[in-house]
């Protein structure tokens, strides 16, 4: 019982973990991609594995000032830089029409729901209040009658 319950639960952990590594794999690898490019603009040599201390050296090499390492770096990055804002941009677009059609399609139909319901029980109460008003009307026209 309990060998099974451990494998029910090993084999959902498994599919999860499957699931979500299939889910960042492309981000991972696209990342992967434009540091390369990157680190190739600044002057390193990434086409063979090699040690992050060789790596520094050989931007250091290319770069010798600070200066010129930050305007390669900007070079280096103008592209990633602008590509990573518009993505930006474009979700934030993405979002804000996905979240005007959830209002348009959910939460205005419950307003306006509301609303005409709110209206509905308003004038209900006023004509209740004429009723009452007329009732009392002849009511107090007879007593005033009496007392005269």
């Amino acid at each position: 019982m309990i060998q099974e319950s451990l494998k029910n639960s090993l084999e959902s952990v498994q599919a999860t973990r499957k699931r979500l590594e299939d889910q960042v794999r492309p981000t991972l690898d696209w990342a992967t991609a434009e540091l390369k490019k990157v680190l190739a603009d600044m002057g390193a040599d990434v086409s063979e594995p090699t040690t992050l201390a060789n790596v520094v050296a050989q931007v250091r090499e290319k770069n010798p000032s600070l200066k010129s390492l930050a305007r390669q770096f900007d070079v280096a990055t103008y592209d990633l830089r602008k590509k990573l804002w518009w993505d930006a941009n474009m979700v934030t677009a993405y979002f804000s029409d996905q979240a005007g059609k959830t209002y348009q399609a959910e939460v205005k139909p419950k307003i306006v729901e509301a609303r005409d319901r709110a209206e509905s029980q308003a004038r209900n109460a006023i004509e209740q209040l004429r009723e009452l008003a007329q009732k009392l009307q002849p009511a107090n026209s007879e007593t005033d009658a009496k007392a005269e």
